[in-house]
């Protein structure tokens, strides 16, 4: 039905005639399609190189049949590691971003969109710009695209979508709603109907989007939505190659305070550092400390309940807060940082340690699994996200709470005169391994005095008696070159023997 309403010049009562059409007929002069219709739309997503840890343009790519429904929403979630150098652009500020007024500093694509039924659809090109905070998530994309299609001109249509980081893996979700009509003048039932027939998103900001380093094949993962209630799953294949040719060589040290005690345990620091984009990323990491540097038992039966901190991590008690840690990358301007958490499960016999990071309205969580055994403690780190990072440092403190127990009272409480190693083993995203006893550096020990002349002498025929004690001739060599270096000749050191 088609209603009217016509007011005359007169001032009379306006005339209100109507009139009804049929539709009979489907697209093309088929059947009329179900009520309600169905909803059938391809996806196709992926980069534009191949290439591991290399920068890649995106491209996303919508169609929908005449019968189907329009569509109305999107949810597609990116393979972990697929991610962008946000810290590059210029996030569009409110209230450009929802007036699609954006500047070229946050630009990052382009769009080509396809309306109308039948053979001959219109298409308009738009813009796309990232954003700031947008519906509760730390991110979001705007599409811009100015319909204008002769001499009609309908203003901007604004699409949005929020962009969200898991916090285990990192992986990347955007979500946002597509309109269905242009112009509406009361919430949708009225206006222009868009009649999406096609849309291509392109990524295309140089150095800007980058390539995982596993080469696992996995898959970009997407939700639509339809407009009369229809949802469909969707997912493309994704892989990138060349992961096993990466470099991979980060560094690993640790460092602990020489001054221990009973009441305050000991510190543990652990520093690791990464080039950051262009090798391969963090996969795996496992620690196994000393013995002389044993897990605190009065701090383990403090940790925090597990339903507590999935609630809320800022909830979890004073004495389940172990230390700090902060990381630096290259996808932002500034470095996450946050507490670590002692974290109890009902079915594991030792608490995890959890690295709550937060910064540019995100969190990220490091998941490490502890086993004890013969009170030596070994950490696993065992599903870090696939992100490049340039410094990684964390921080346990001494103090009431410390993960760690006193030194040994052998050693009169102080470190310094152990050799302190962590057997260290970590294993690159694109398979790469590197084993290393990492030596436990301890700081702030007292200056050994410097060695007497008589002491270093001492030293020295030690040295020769030992590379030489299967040749008499060479070890007296090696003997008189000591004494001449040290002052000492060969007869007043036998004068002074006797």
């Amino acid at each position: 039905a088609t209603a009217s309403a016509f007011t005359p010049w007169s001032g009379t009562p306006d005339a209100t005639p109507s009139s009804t059409f049929a539709i009979s007929q489907g697209p093309g002069g088929g059947g009329c399609p179900s009520n309600p219709p169905p909803f059938a739309p391809s996806f196709q997503a992926g980069g534009t190189s191949n290439q591991a840890s290399g920068f890649t343009g995106f491209k996303l790519t919508l169609e929908r049949p005449d019968t189907s429904q329009a569509l109305s929403g999107i949810t597609m979630t990116l393979p972990t590691g697929l991610a962008a150098v946000l810290a590059s652009v210029t996030p569009c500020p409110e209230p450009q971003a929802s007036q699609g007024t954006c500047g070229p500093e946050s630009l990052i694509g382009h769009a080509v969109s396809s309306s109308g039924l039948g053979g001959s659809p219109f298409t308009l090109s738009g813009r796309v710009y990232l954003t700031g905070p947008y519906n509760g998530a730390p991110f979001g994309i705007v599409i811009v695209t100015p319909a204008v299609a002769g001499p009609f001109h309908l203003g901007d249509v604004i699409v949005r979508s929020k962009i969200n980081v898991d916090p285990y893996t990192a992986a990347v979700t955007i979500s946002g709603a597509v309109p269905t009509m242009v112009e509406t003048a009361t919430s949708g039932q009225t206006g222009i109907p868009v009649q999406l027939h096609r849309t291509e998103v392109t990524v295309d900001r140089p150095g800007f989007q980058f390539n995982p380093t596993n080469c696992t094949p996995t898959h970009i993962t997407a939700s639509l939505q339809g407009a009369q209630g229809g949802v469909v799953g969707v997912s493309e294949p994704f892989q990138v190659t060349n992961c096993p040719s990466l470099p991979f060589k980060p560094t690993f040290e640790a460092f602990t305070e020489a001054k221990t005690s009973k009441a305050g345990g000991a510190s543990l620091v652990v520093k690791v550092t990464s080039p950051g984009l262009g090798q391969a990323n963090i996969g795996k990491t496992i620690v196994t400390l000393p013995k002389a540097l044993p897990s605190r038992l009065t701090t383990i039966q403090q940790a925090c309940p597990d339903h507590v901190f999935e609630a809320n991590p800022a909830a979890c008690s004073e004495g389940s807060n172990i230390g700090i840690a902060k990381i630096y990358t290259p996808v932002f301007k500034n470095p996450l940082s946050g507490p670590a958490y002692l974290v109890s499960h009902g079915n594991a016999a030792f608490p995890d340690i959890e690295f709550v990071l937060q910064g540019e309205g995100l969190t990220i969580i490091l998941d490490g699994k502890t086993d004890i055994k013969k009170g030596v403690t070994t950490s696993f780190f065992e599903t870090l996200p696939d992100a490049p990072f340039t410094k990684f440092e964390t921080i346990l403190p001494e103090g009431p709470h410390s993960a760690l127990g006193f030194f040994p009272t052998k050693t009169n409480g102080t470190p310094c005169s152990e050799k302190l190693l962590m057997p260290t083993k970590i294993t690159g995203q694109n398979g790469n391994v590197i084993n290393q006893e990492t030596v436990i550096h301890v700081t702030g020990c007292p200056k050994a005095k410097p060695l007497t002349r008589a002491q270093l002498l001492a030293k020295a025929l030690a040295a020769c008696k030992k590379k030489y004690k299967h040749s008499g001739k060479k070890r007296r060599a090696c003997e008189a070159q000591a004494r001449k270096k040290y002052g000492v000749s060969k007869k007043k050191a036998t004068h002074k023997k006797h």
